[in-house]
């Protein structure tokens, strides 16, 4: 939805570098060669120095919408390779909003380097229509240890764009500098996230009418791309750049300096959408006819955008935060987050609600409306007003129900169009509980096979995903899926006779019910058997790497409850069953137990996972979570004739 300082993270080596001349010299490395492959051992190049210099200045005859200030960002990397005669790839992005001009590059003579550079639209198969634009450069580096100078500047047009700058990057930084230069005429406010746990020092230093501002790091690590690794923003160092108000001949003019100025600009952008209410009037007559609640009303608008609406991203230009106008998002039938947001709104207006346009920041931001900048939005949802209680409806979720709200927007902060006012609101946060999968369990062993009946019960974020999983299968492969589903890839369990309550309700729990027969999870020697119970083992294989990097996002909060009973076979009894095991922190817990009941062994586990990010502070305590619960799931049952 807005434009931000991110670019991909698949390119060969960086993809945000930006662009100035500050006259480092072209020392020779040969001698730090060794010293960074050690301290960088998987890497083949390192940037002596990555500077940017960010300046600003007034346009005269800024274009329509656009504030008069515009900044550029300058950028010299001093590249060094730790390894003979490698190419460099880059990939430079902007926007209407942004242009990339004065790419060079100096060789170890400070003699020009021929460079390899392809531009053009930059397309996505996450995103239906842009106007992102890329700059493929890629160039020779020469020996080892000798250094080329790489440079360019990022103009942009609209200083409201400019927002976040980090200090990793995507190779390691021997010294990594952010400057800005502040002149006395704009006010500028720079937001500090992250910074906790790095050493960056800052100084100030005022020449004359200008205000240098400087944050330098020394041996920044290569971001690593992993797995499940949470947004940039929630865990890596950077800054907001906030561009409060300038003054220019005696007069003041504010641009963001609260969220008041935010909701302005947000609503000035929606001000002329171009809603056509008249060509939706007849479908929302038909989605509330014989509806007998108010409730009933807005759950049938809301539903019918969900299933028949097509989400698509859509960023260009202005597009990227003015919703399309509700009649044609309508015919289209798709429409990107603003689009099925107002949509929504226009819908429910005409069946006599009062709906507002709500922006938020998901999860994959850790900012809130104390930070007057395009960088805390990215998305766009409608709220309801019903009954003396706001609802807040994303029409881009699937199978989502009204009043229950998906993992990526809880507990975030909205921000819902009033008039000339706003209101600054928090979408609710659940518990684990929301999410909560049961499953219950009676089995028999016949003829050293174990063959019993399940019932599994999902809600929140795991019916979800078996709801949409199931729906995006081709009929024919509906049952295969779900027979795959239900045994969890799992070669020796045999799923039969399945039956499945409504796919497509949102209010009520997911509940399969299904036969299996497992094999190879009975051992018998001599007079005994050896039994296993759970061959599930849910998150034994969870265990952290030593190398790992980022942070680990998990799908969702976690609940999940089982209880499986084994009757125990004619002419045996119970020799061993393992001890209980609990164990819990303020983040996960776990507690197993088997009960013996004379006929039967009762087997009960609970697991939580209450917060959706584990932390790498704390990996070593959750590994040891996980080898304790493994030591639990490795014993077995053993009866005796």
């Amino acid at each position: 939805m807005t434009y931000k300082r991110f670019y991909p993270p698949f390119l060969v080596i960086a993809c945000t570098l930006f662009c100035v001349f500050t006259g480092h010299a072209q020392a020779d490395f040969i001698g730090k060669v060794a010293e960074w492959k050690a301290k960088f051992p998987k890497e083949e190049v390192v940037a002596n120095v990555y500077q940017e210099v960010i300046n600003f200045s007034l346009n005269a005859t800024p274009a329509a919408g656009e504030a008069a200030v515009k900044a550029t960002v300058s950028s010299e990397t001093v590249l060094v390779p730790l390894k003979d005669f490698l190419k460099y790839d880059d990939g430079l992005f902007y926007n209407e909003e942004q242009s990339i001009e004065n790419i060079k590059v100096l060789n170890p003579d400070k003699k020009p380097v021929v460079i390899e550079k392809l531009c053009g639209d930059y397309n996505s198969e996450n995103v239906f229509h842009s106007d992102a634009k890329v700059c493929m450069v890629k160039f020779p580096l020469a020996e080892k240890g000798k250094p080329f100078t790489y440079t360019y500047r990022e103009n942009y047009h609209d200083v409201k764009y400019l927002t976040s700058f980090y200090f990793y990057q995507h190779f390691p930084i021997a010294e990594r500098v952010i400057r800005f230069n502040i002149p006395s005429w704009l006010e500028v406010d720079l937001r500090e996230f992250n910074f906790a746990g790095n050493v960056i020092e800052k100084t100030t230093v005022k020449d004359g009418d200008t205000t240098r501002i400087t944050f330098r790091m020394l041996n920044a690590p290569a971001y690593k791309n992993e797995p499940h690794s949470p947004n940039h923003a929630i865990s890596y160092p950077h800054i907001i750049c906030v561009t409060k108000a300038f003054t220019d001949k005696g007069k003041r003019t504010v641009l963001f300096e609260n969220v008041k100025d935010l909701y302005g600009w947000y609503s000035s952008v929606c001000a002329d959408i171009g809603n056509d209410p008249g060509l939706l009037k007849a479908k929302v007559a038909d989605l509330t006819a014989n509806k007998k609640t108010e409730q009933e009303k807005v759950e049938s608008i809301f539903y019918w955008v969900q299933d028949n609406i097509r989400y698509i991203a859509f960023e260009n230009g202005i597009m990227g935060f003015k919703p399309d106008a509700a009649q044609n998002v309508f015919k289209n039938k798709y429409g990107d987050c603003k689009g099925k947001a107002n949509l929504l709104k226009t819908m429910l207006t005409i069946a006599g609600f009062d709906a507002r346009l709500t922006w938020i920041g998901t999860s994959d931001l850790p900012y809130d409306y104390t930070l007057p900048s395009l960088a805390v939005d990215n998305h766009m949802i409608c709220t309801v007003m019903l009954n003396g209680k706001r609802y807040f409806l994303d029409g881009t979720e699937e199978y989502i129900a009204l009043n229950d709200y998906a993992q990526r927007i809880q507990g975030k902060q909205v921000l819902i169009e009033d008039g000339k006012n706003h209101i600054i609101d928090r979408i609710p946060e659940f518990l684990p509980d929301r999410n909560k999968e049961s499953f219950t369990n009676k089995m028999s062993i016949q003829d050293n096979i174990i063959a019993g009946t399940a019932t599994a019960e999902y809600n929140g974020e795991s019916k979800i995903m078996v709801q949409s999983a199931f729906a995006a299968t081709k009929n024919d492969k509906k049952s295969e899926r779900l027979s795959s589903f239900l045994r969890s890839d799992n070669g020796n369990i045999e799923i039969s006779n399945i039956s499945n309550s409504d796919f497509n309700d949102r209010q009520k729990p997911l509940v399969l019910k299904y036969d299996y027969k497992a094999s190879n999870q009975v051992t018998k020697t001599g007079n005994e058997l050896y039994v296993i119970m759970d061959w599930e083992k849910d998150f034994g294989n969870m265990e952290m790497p030593a190398d790992r990097k980022n942070d680990y996002e998990f799908n969702q909060k976690y609940y999940q409850a089982t209880q499986t009973e084994l009757i125990i076979p004619e002419g045996y009894k119970v020799d061993y069953i393992p001890e209980a095991f609990k164990k819990s922190t303020t983040s996960w817990s776990f507690e197993g137990a088997y009960v013996n009941k004379g006929k039967s062994i009762m087997y009960t586990k609970t697991i939580k996972i209450s917060q959706p990010i584990l932390k790498r502070a704390d990996f070593a305590g959750w590994n040891t979570f996980i080898s304790d619960i493994n030591k639990f799931y490795n014993n077995q049952v053993i009866l005796t004739k």
